[in-house]
């Protein structure tokens, strides 16, 4: 009767031992079928992450997708003969001014209106164009032509969108190139210190003499504020804001902004 019984535990175990390996290879299929799907979706995500963070990028800041215009118009309004020296460069103002104050890191010319015009040391605070230029993966990505000077590098970056990344090119340099000048645009485009910061506002190409560079807002058009970003023949930069206080009315025309460019010379030439 015990030797009977113990066949029947043998037979039992041999039993539980088959279903348990029977188990074991199941899960260890399931388990490997999903790891290795996990793996693919993965590598899918990774290749088309350029196209992913563009799309991401268009959604949280539609104005990437802008590319500069020309200027609505060129004309230039009658300035006042007073000029003031702002970190290695002089501009002159227009007539309604009812204070300056200097600083280190910036100017702030205060308008009788209210609004006012702020320029800021680039000498101190290059920026993001300044690092871009020695930074090596930009070096890589960009080349020489594009990182010759800070301003091919906004030119460059200026003129990109979202669009341009395409799903199917995955992780190639022209897409890894798109997605790194969006960065670097959306920090052009967010210089502006004012509650309308990420307002939907035109890009303009502005130039003057020597000076060339981008405009970011239409000054005759409602929140009336813009940034300019100005490079000189040696790739010194010069850059200003046009804004006010909240609910503020306009502060200046483009053709006062216009002349305000077209009078900016390096300060020891005066």
């Amino acid at each position: 009767m015990a030797h009977q019984e113990l066949k029947w535990w043998h037979v039992r175990w041999r039993l539980a031992g088959r279903a348990i390996s029977r188990f074991a290879i199941v899960s260890g299929k399931i388990i490997g079928s999903l790891c290795l799907v996990a793996a693919v979706g993965y590598g899918v995500i990774y290749l088309i992450s350029p196209w992913l963070t563009s799309q991401r990028m268009s959604i949280v800041d539609p104005r990437l997708s802008i590319v500069p215009a020309d200027l609505p118009s060129k004309v230039e309004a009658p300035l006042s003969s007073a000029s003031i020296d702002c970190y290695g460069f002089t501009l002159r103002l227009p007539n309604e001014v009812a204070k300056t104050i200097r600083g280190d890191l910036f100017t702030m010319v205060l308008f009788r209106n209210g609004g006012n015009l702020v320029s800021q040391n680039m000498l101190r605070d290059p920026g993001t164009l300044g690092f871009t230029i020695s930074e090596k993966h930009a070096q890589r990505l960009l080349g020489e032509e594009v990182l010759r000077s800070k301003f091919s590098l906004m030119q460059a970056a200026m003129w990109v969108t979202p669009e341009q990344v395409k799903w199917w090119r995955f992780r190639t340099l022209p897409n890894e190139r798109v997605e790194y000048l969006l960065f670097t645009k959306f920090s052009a485009i967010s210089q502006l210190a004012s509650l309308h910061s990420f307002t939907i506002r035109p890009i303009y190409t502005i130039a003057s003499g020597e000076f060339r560079g981008f405009q970011v807002g239409n000054p005759d058009v409602a929140p009336y504020e813009a940034h300019v970003d100005l490079f000189d023949a040696a790739d010194r930069h010069f850059a200003f804001d046009v804004t006010g206080p909240e609910g503020h009315g306009q502060v200046l025309t483009q053709t006062e902004i216009n002349a305000i460019v077209a009078s900016i010379q390096p300060a020891s030439d005066r």
